[in-house]
């Protein structure tokens, strides 16, 4: 995995790092079999979201994130980065109503078949892991949760991605 360096938050530094009170997620403090991947892309609001938290534990954890603002995306950036990620992460909440989220997701899915996608939300009523909105997503996760939460999610994530990309192009992916 590659380091991420505390003063920095997304690749953005930080003039206070120092306040680690505020919720430093359970799994803190355990090991995990299953490692988070190495690059992440987060659509969501940035900073002072409420995933900030999550995303600076996985920083910790030795992701490198990339925090992309969703209303200011760009076709070109599809095009460019999206497959240069190992998972990505949605805040359909910040993005808008369902039909956007949908659109969102079918444009990432086309743009980047490799990629893994976790939609968070608490507009679900529950988390699903299910394949069940395989077309958008790998694993829908209601919020709020914790970073052991978000840590299995990635791993189903991949393994729900790769049913996905057999049933989509017949065969396995090679990771």
């Amino acid at each position: 995995m590659i380091p991420v360096p505390a003063s920095f938050r997304y690749g953005i530094p930080l003039s206070d790092t120092s306040d680690t009170s505020l919720a430093t997620p359970p799994i803190a403090a355990r090991t995990r079999a299953t490692p988070a991947p190495a690059r992440i892309v987060a659509f969501c609001l940035l900073p002072g979201g409420p995933f900030d938290t999550l995303l600076d534990w996985l920083a910790s954890r030795g992701a490198k994130l990339t925090a992309m603002p969703i209303r200011s995306l760009s076709l070109e950036w599809f095009d460019r980065y999206a497959n240069s990620f190992d998972a990505a992460l949605i805040d359909a909440d910040f993005l808008g109503d369902d039909g956007t989220m949908i659109d969102f997701g079918l444009r990432l899915r086309r743009f980047a078949p490799y990629l893994p996608i976790i939609v968070l939300s608490s507009r679900v009523t529950r988390s699903d892991y299910s394949t069940e909105r395989m077309a958008i997503c790998d694993v829908t996760l209601r919020t709020p949760l914790t970073a052991s939460t978000l840590l299995d999610a990635l791993a189903v994530a991949v393994e729900n991605h790769d049913q996905w990309h057999e049933s989509r192009f017949g065969r396995m992916q090679s990771r």
